[in-house]
C-alpha cells in the first residue's frame, strides 16, 4: 500500500517518499493498515489500495485516511 498526499489546491505540502503499509483487517468501509515507526500518513491523505483479481487485472483502490 502507498500513501499518496492531496495536491489539489495551494498550499498543500506534498511528500516525496511514500511509505509502505500493511492491512491488517477489513470490517465494512473500514481499513486497518499499520505502517512502520514514524511512517503514519496525514489525516485527509489518499491511501491507494493495489492488487490483482482473480483473472491476473490490476485493481486501485483509493482510500481516504482518518483518525481513530
Amino acid at each position: 500500500m502507498r500513501t499518496n498526499p492531496t495536491t489539489s489546491r495551494p498550499g498543500v505540502s506534498t511528500i516525496e517518499e511514500k511509505s509502505i503499509g500493511r492491512i491488517d483487517q477489513i470490517i465494512g468501509p473500514v481499513l486497518d493498515v499499520t505502517f512502520p515507526p514514524g511512517k503514519l500518513p496525514y489525516i485527509y491523505n489518499a491511501l491507494v489500495v493495489k492488487s490483482r483479481d482473480t483473472d491476473g487485472k490490476q485493481i486501485n483502490v483509493t482510500c481516504e485516511v482518518q483518525q481513530l
